[in-house]
């Protein structure tokens, strides 16, 4: 059977899966029963650090981007610096300067090693129709979630008007044949398989209530995943509609500033002051419909431009741990200044390393409330969306400044201003601040210039250096790797014209 054996089917899209060509079949079919199925999808979600999606909205830093001032004013442009200076017109040297790239690696790798070799076996395999049809709908849910990454990063957005001709990524379906190299499907055509896997997903009416654990798939899933697909195509009131399927199925918030979410850490130096920080446990957040473990580990830096915009005592902004806390709180150069030469507050440090987690690929009920309040808004209905922002503002904010802010925005600009605020404070530490920023960008009410401003000392002297980035920019469109290119001649880069 051609459908049988696909364990090696991402091999073909990037060389760094190379070693799984390495596996010999030992029969027809290796995966026999729903209980052999279903230890593929027993996989730890984890070590997602790929700093692409983090950098280019201009709210955070990478730790390991090297000195700003150095970036700035070399000769030559390097990947870090094209980013970092939101450099357009060096848009086709950064495909050059990208040999491999763990997003389209891991996700391709989930695809092509779980979620497809599950739905090629699944309809011959043994075992119970329940557990079957489990299984299959958490693939779909599983091949849905990882294509929606891919195509918002390395494809341009959804316009409704061009999606149909706009060049997007690979779908890679359980019948494909590993011999043949896949092609590029439209955008128009990944999300409509986005929408069909997570329609099928929703058909078998067979996810459970609450998962078996964060990291596998549950009832609320497939409509998150069609809600986010479904606003990148600007079809809002069936965003909307599937955005309150998966509330209804899990409409957790946690609190972030409960006792269960809080750490007290101790600096290092006398006399020894402490700090509250949130600690996110991982599997452990009612919240996380699907979990992504992800430690913030020292390797991110906060931006001025992000903690201006922030919400006054959102815990995103005076409960994230920095290293500051270390040194008591007291005013000092940093680590920002030893790793970019900025004095920016470097997040990650006291204990996070010992077991937090951000969830920071995955899916949180948090996103569809984000959805709803947005849709809401888009008919005129400012308290009802207010009342969606509120819902997770009164698990952010300080308790002794919280107030709500359904009843005192009436005006649409301010509706939007509060969205934009509120689903920054949500998506600060994760890519979906990309994702969304890129999606306002085709929207008129919501796509904005992007600008920050660098205060280093170049060998000319200490100078502000202001950048730019526009809602049209193909920064927001990243190249395939170098190593997938090579191997795979369809794979030209969506970000310009060869």
């Amino acid at each position: 059977m051609k459908k049988t054996f696909i364990l090696i089917s991402a091999c073909l899209l990037t060389a760094s899966c190379a070693k799984f060509t390495d596996l010999k079949p030992k029969g027809m079919n290796m995966l026999s029963s729903d209980e052999d199925l279903e230890l593929l999808l027993n996989t730890e979600f984890r070590d997602f650090y790929n700093a692409d999606m983090y950098q280019i909205p201009g709210d955070l830093l990478i730790g390991n981007v090297g000195n700003i001032a150095n970036l700035i004013s070399q000769p030559t442009p390097s990947r870090n610096s094209i980013l970092v200076t939101w450099d357009e017109s060096n848009v086709k040297l950064l495909a050059e300067l990208t040999p491999n790239d763990d997003d389209y690696r891991m996700l391709y790798g989930f695809i092509g090693q779980i979620a497809n070799p599950i739905l090629a076996s699944v309809g011959f395999a043994t075992g119970t129709d329940a557990k079957r049809n489990q299984i299959q709908a958490e693939a779909l849910c599983l091949r849905a979630w990882a294509e929606f990454l891919l195509v918002n990063k390395f494809a341009a957005a959804y316009n409704p008007a061009t999606a149909g001709a706009t060049p997007g990524v690979p779908y890679l379906m359980e019948d494909w044949d590993i011999s043949i190299p896949p092609e590029k499907w439209t955008v128009q055509q990944v999300y409509d398989q986005i929408l069909a896997d997570c329609e099928a997903a929703i058909a078998l009416n067979a996810l459970p209530e609450k998962n078996v654990n964060q990291m596998r798939w549950s009832k609320a899933c497939p409509f998150a995943i069609k809600a986010l697909a479904l606003m990148g195509m600007q079809r809002f009131d069936e965003a909307e509609a599937a955005a309150k399927a998966s509330i209804d199925a899990n409409a957790a918030v946690t609190d972030y500033w409960s006792p269960a979410m809080t750490k007290v850490l101790t600096a290092f130096i006398p006399p020894y002051g402490t700090s509250e920080i949130v600690f996110r446990t991982p599997l452990g957040c009612d919240e996380d419909i699907f979990h992504t473990y992800t430690q913030l580990v020292f390797n991110l830096l906060r931006t001025p431009e992000c903690d201006a915009q922030l919400e006054e005592g959102h815990s995103a902004l005076v409960r994230m741990p920095l290293d500051i806390m270390m040194f008591n709180n007291i005013t000092y150069t940093g680590m920002g200044m030893s790793m970019c030469g900025l004095p920016y507050p470097v997040v990650g440090g006291m204990g996070t390393g010992s077991g937090a987690s951000w969830n920071t690929y995955g899916l949180k009920t948090t996103q569809q409330y984000l959805i709803v309040a947005e849709c809401e808004i888009r008919k005129g209905n400012i308290d009802d969306a207010m009342d969606y922002l509120d819902a997770i503002r009164e698990k952010r904010i300080d308790p002794e400044i919280y107030a709500p802010l359904k009843g005192s925005v009436t005006d649409k600009a301010d509706a939007v201003a509060c969205l934009k605020q509120t689903a920054l404070g949500e998506n600060v530490y994760s890519v979906y601040n990309f994702i969304e920023r890129k999606r306002w960008n085709q929207l008129n009410d919501m796509k904005e210039t992007i600008t920050r401003t660098f205060s280093v000392t170049t060998e000319n002297g200490p100078a502000d250096y202001e950048f730019t980035l526009t809602p049209d920019s193909k920064l927001w469109i990243f190249p395939f790797p170098m190593n997938a290119r090579d191997t795979n001649p369809n794979l030209t880069p969506n970000s310009y014209d060869e």
